[in-house]
């Protein structure tokens, strides 16, 4: 800490910290995990199968992939504040057009629109504002911040379900908007800050020494960075790749639950408040991801998509025929959301260092985001298929979550063979040089 902070006695960076919660609380929660409970009831309003309506979420993740590729040298080169502010009032506009549509084409222009608004503020907003602002427990505070999607996909969905069988979804998607207008734009303007230099001040180091110790140890660790022309061409890179699309594609049947739930007979007021179940895995996951992650890396491609794997286990084996164990399932698949928000960028890091995160991650998503954007409407047209069986979906699901486990864990294993190369190249490099002063 430093004699400012002392002085002060508090550190902005705190502020940081929440403007990321509401950020993710409201663009974040909205665009994702309270999405789903509008997918059979506009569907069947407008006239098209669900399968048909997905696709507007297809169009969101392709754009989500190229929003990260074109943001990112904005970010690094101009302004987050502004961008972040710009972005939301996009947000904030496209629901409450949305709330006028008559024909799904409609929808699928918003959903590119917002593609490119949840690129910065899914994961990049706080991996970067946090990394700028803090020192010490980085994973932990993007974890937190990322959970209050959880936090309010708990509470939104189910007053989105009563809206909607009291007045209608249009209403639902202008209290959408008025969220994003009262709520998360003001803090932008007014609140959030680019540097701790605007505010006079350096990142918050922490006040235990053992947390500075081990943070040290973690940025001298972090500071052996893969250059980005050598990261893409690596087995690692894949490996990362394959294993992020995997968690992806699993999220991807999170906004289904609300349908899944409908498919075995629950009202729709149920299949909300289900919904929002899935938000309280998403919640515990994250804080649980983020504070397991300073301590270990490994936690990131281990229990990430071991614990939804296990949920959806649960849900294929009890067949929905046990309300407890629906429940249970759910909150354990929802905690997917923490392995890709969360344990996405942090696995980026751990393997390729963070000097060329941005880059690297930036390439990364355009794979992820097509991988989301094809399996997203395949799932509908698969239970449509399957005559709203959702058995086919838990299934490959599962396989999935198995999979990025396998893949994780290879890509750290090359990622740390990667980086002893280049601290022998280096360690060779300085050697000679001073040979050749003796």
């Amino acid at each position: 800490m430093t004699e400012i902070e002392k002085k002060r006695g508090f550190h902005y960076g705190y502020l940081i910290v929440a403007c990321c919660c509401i950020f993710s609380a409201t663009s974040v929660s909205l665009a994702f995990g309270c999405a789903g409970v509008f997918y059979t009831p506009v569907s069947e309003a407008i006239g098209v199968s669900r399968g048909v309506f997905v696709i507007s979420f297809t169009c969101m993740s392709l754009t989500a992939g190229i929003g990260v590729k074109i943001m990112t040298p904005f970010v690094e080169k101009y302004s987050l504040k502004l961008a972040v502010t710009a972005l939301l009032l996009l947000q904030s506009g496209c629901y409450f057009a949305q709330a006028q549509f008559t024909d799904v084409w409609m929808f699928y222009i918003t959903g590119a629109l917002l593609g490119v608004v949840v690129s910065l503020t899914q994961s990049i907003v706080a991996t970067v504002a946090i990394t700028r602002w803090f020192k010490t427990n980085t994973s932990f505070f993007i974890g937190f911040s990322s959970s209050m999607a959880g936090v309010s996909g708990i509470i939104i969905n189910p007053i989105a379900g009563k809206v909607m069988e009291l007045y209608g979804w249009e209403v639902a998607y202008m209290m959408y908007g008025a969220i994003i207008l009262l709520l998360a734009i003001p803090f932008a303007v007014f609140v959030f800050k680019d540097f701790p230099e605007d505010k006079g001040l350096e990142p918050y180091s922490g006040k235990n020494r053992n947390f500075e110790e081990e943070n040290d140890r973690s940025n001298r660790q972090n500071e052996i960075s893969i250059e980005y022309r050598d990261a893409v061409r690596s087995k690692a890179f894949f490996a990362v790749t394959g294993a992020i699309s995997c968690f992806v594609c699993t999220c991807c049947f999170v906004p289904y639950v609300a349908s899944y739930a409908s498919s075995l007979g629950m009202s729709i007021t149920f299949a909300a408040s289900l919904a929002g179940a899935a938000q309280i895995g998403s919640l515990i996951g994250k804080n649980t991801i983020g504070f397991a992650a300073d301590r270990n890396p490994i936690f990131l491609v281990t229990l990430g998509p071991f614990v939804p794997l296990i949920g959806l286990i649960i849900l294929l084996v009890s067949g929905g025929r046990s309300v407890p164990l629906l429940c249970i399932g759910i909150v354990l698949v929802g905690s997917i959301y923490a392995a890709s928000t969360v344990g996405s960028p942090l696995v980026v890091i751990e393997v390729f260092g963070m000097k060329n995160f941005m880059k690297i991650y930036g390439s990364i998503c355009v794979f992820t985001s097509l991988a989301g954007a094809a399996v997203s409407p395949l799932m509908g047209m698969i239970v449509d298929l399957c005559g709203g069986s959702f058995n086919v979906i838990l299934a490959i699901s599962a396989a999935m979550c198995a999979a990025s486990i396998v893949l994780g864990l290879y890509a750290f294993k090359e990622g740390k063979k990667m980086k002893k190369i280049l601290m022998k190249a280096e360690y060779s490099e300085l050697s000679e040089k001073i040979f050749e002063r003796v």
